[in-house]
């Protein structure tokens, strides 16, 4: 895809992963010295002005009128956001999507497999390695789980709790934890991939967490997973129609599937948003900037396999080739929002700060845009060729990728 090729470099600076392939050339051996010194005390003035940022919005955010709103929203979740969750009897499961040996038997179970390599001998290298990208960021569910009891008033105090901020927390969890599963089964038993590599990947994301960039605020928190379960389910849809134009479409149902859910969720936290931004509009708002201006940070940015260095940023580079997710849909994610919570139309109740934080998040798609178009022409007049970047997941296999 052409529009995906020409927005990787925009895609670096949008999605806040590190772009280590800086062309910044260092002065002469004499000044060498000052630059290092000089560099080094503006990255600790930037660190000390985004600690600073941060807790002066802990301490609005966390203060007590506005954590009551949280708790006022209780009876309000109950009635329009759990219902959002399906029952563990009407769910589909990992076992109704790969086969199953114990219900095919043996030779049903073989015959099974053999038309699954099959169709997924199809899959080119480029779709595999954001399937597994995607996988592994399903497959650090903990660490979510973990992000969403942060969120002060609206987390699950005991592990137990009867609120319907706790069960839906655990019923989301509960629902979230089946696509790590039937991706996961429908890898081993494709044998394309290297399983141990890809199992190392998961193991060392959730040593490493994540970097959401964000306050342990519920108004920061629910922005964050609203964007994210729209982009997720982004992901999974495109992942599901470029599989299946390669003739997988026992995998395109499988994507197809967790793109659905994604979608539920991300209307259950878009809902929540609403609510926030019709109880507390300058809060959220200001909020909702912030969390822009921090950027939203994908969940897997800390993915490593334990060979590539950059690992997240050539999977990131390779899923924007692929039109899996790219910079476009970040820019097309941030304007749903924008309409769908009626940010431009936001006037009462809007303190000064918040007035220049509502323009601020209403002109930044078109910035966005004219980034991507800037990109555009940067690749054009470059004539920049594809890279390939080897992924460990694939047994070393190359993928060709644009770089910045």
């Amino acid at each position: 895809m052409a529009a995906s090729a020409t927005t990787s470099t925009l895609a670096v600076t949008m999605f806040g992963y590190p772009n280590r392939n800086c062309h910044l050339k260092p002065p002469a051996t004499a000044t060498l010295r000052f630059w290092r010194s000089a560099a080094a005390a503006a990255v600790a003035t930037s660190r000390r002005e985004a600690e600073a940022e941060e807790a002066d919005e802990v301490r609005r955010c966390l203060a007590p009128a506005r954590l009551e709103v949280l708790e006022q929203m209780e009876p309000w979740v109950e009635a329009h956001v759990l219902p959002l969750l399906k029952p563990a009897e009407e769910a589909w499961q990992p076992a109704d999507l790969v086969p199953d040996a114990a219900a095919l038997g043996a030779d049903g179970f073989h015959a099974a497999c053999v038309e699954l390599r099959g169709r997924a001998a199809g899959v080119p290298d480029a779709h595999l390695v954001c399937l597994v990208g995607n996988m592994v960021t399903e497959e650090a569910l903990p660490t979510y789980q973990s992000m969403a009891n942060r969120f002060e008033s609206a987390r699950d105090v005991t592990g137990a709790d009867a609120t319907a901020w706790a069960r839906w927390i655990r019923g989301w969890s509960a629902e979230e934890n089946r696509h790590g599963d039937v991706l996961n089964r429908y890898m081993y038993l494709s044998g394309r991939l290297d399983m141990r590599q890809v199992e190392r990947t998961v193991h060392r994301l959730i040593g490493s967490g994540m970097a959401m960039h964000a306050p342990a605020s519920p108004y920061h928190g629910f922005i964050y997973v609203a964007f994210q379960e729209r982009a997720t389910a982004i992901s999974h849809g495109n992942t599901a129609r470029n599989v299946r134009a390669h003739g997988d479409d026992a995998l395109a149902r499988i994507c197809g599937a967790i793109a659905a859910d994604e979608k539920r969720h991300e209307a259950a936290y878009t809902r929540v948003v609403e609510r926030l931004l019709e109880a507390d509009p300058d809060t959220t708002v200001r909020a909702l900037a912030y969390m822009m201006r921090r950027r939203i940070t994908m969940p897997a940015s800390l993915m490593d396999d334990g060979r590539d260095a950059d690992l997240f940023a050539h999977y990131a580079a390779a899923a924007q080739q692929a039109g899996t997710y790219t910079a476009s849909d970040y820019r097309g994610i941030l304007e749903h929002l924008i309409r769908r919570w009626r940010v431009a139309e936001l006037e009462a109740g809007l303190s000064g700060e918040g007035r220049r934080a509502r323009d601020y998040v209403c002109a930044l798609p078109q910035k966005i845009r004219r980034m991507e178009e800037k990109a555009h022409d940067r690749e054009a007049q470059m004539r920049k060729r594809p890279t390939a970047i080897p992924f460990s997941w694939i047994f070393d296999r190359p993928v060709d990728v644009m770089l910045p």
